[in-house]
């Protein structure tokens, strides 16, 4: 902020505001079951089984980022889009409660874009703090990009987000969505455990060196990010299961991208890709 002098939060008291947690059926949370137990993340655990047996060789490593780039990067402005597509939608059913509805999901933004200390100051958005991290491992953020480190499925998994969070119904937009956010810790963890296993080889400090803020940032903040996500399908959902199975449906097109996606990226990192160990520089 140019006036420095300007300092937020002091025009009234947002504490006498509170925010109940909406009570959620048990069909709705059964949707974060479809998750765990979809195939997908078998196939992300064994992946990431392997990711902690040895370091990566830089060609597997830039594999690895480049090709999570594609979603690192759709992730935050689809949520948006769908934030605004419920705000659209509520504002011709409900015109006032319409922006408290898609609250909801632009909460998950907020991080996103590096908003969560507003009063304060900007963070750095989760696409810097990604960049970040790759140039640590010697990528530019052009080589994130480079669609010779990305795997084909790389950009499928975008295209599919892109399309899920602004044009599908609203209703499998929101399964989609919360699917995303059911599994972020999952393949986030994932990396954190891979990059923390060989640390030193990864050039790291220490288990939490600030190079993989990216990780831990998701690994702190997903589980609020989905919770909200699951009210805003109880919203919608109420105890009319036709439109459940269609949150359903979101869900599997979201697992069954991902599944493909790891299964493809640990062909390609694993398969044919070089083996050559290289140790980073700290």
């Amino acid at each position: 902020m140019t006036d420095l002098s300007y300092i937020r939060g002091n025009s009234f008291d947002s504490s006498k505001y509170t925010s109940a947690p909406i009570p959620v059926s048990a069909k709705v949370a059964a949707l974060k079951d479809a998750v765990f137990q979809h195939d997908a993340v078998r196939i992300l655990n064994a992946f990431g089984e392997k990711l902690r047996q040895q370091p990566l060789s830089k060609a597997q490593l830039w594999t690895l980022l480049a090709s999570e780039a594609m979603f690192v990067l759709e992730v935050p402005p689809s949520i948006l889009a769908l934030a605004s597509r419920v705000t659209d939608e509520w504002l011709e059913i409900d015109p006032f409660a319409a922006t408290g509805r898609a609250a909801r999901i632009l909460f998950a933004a907020v991080d996103e874009y590096g908003l969560n200390e507003i009063e304060h100051k900007l963070l750095p958005s989760h696409h810097e703090l990604y960049a970040d991290m790759a140039a640590h491992f010697g990528m530019t953020r052009k080589d994130l990009v480079d669609p010779r480190y990305v795997v084909p499925t790389g950009f499928e998994f975008r295209d599919v987000i892109r399309n899920y969070y602004r044009k599908q119904p609203i209703i499998e937009s929101l399964g989609f969505h919360v699917a995303n956010e059911t599994t972020a810790p999952l393949d986030f963890g994932v990396f954190l455990e891979t990059f923390r296993a060989f640390r030193d080889d990864y050039g790291l400090k220490s288990e939490n060196d600030m190079i993989l803020d990216f990780l831990l940032v998701h690994d702190d903040v997903e589980t609020s990010h989905r919770e909200q996500g699951v009210e805003m399908l109880q919203l919608y959902v109420g105890d009319d299961d036709a439109l459940l199975a269609q949150a359903h449906q979101g869900v599997l097109a979201y697992m069954e991208c991902y599944g493909r996606f790891f299964a493809e990226l640990d062909a390609a990192v694993f398969g044919s890709a070089r083996k050559t160990q290289i140790r980073m520089s700290a």
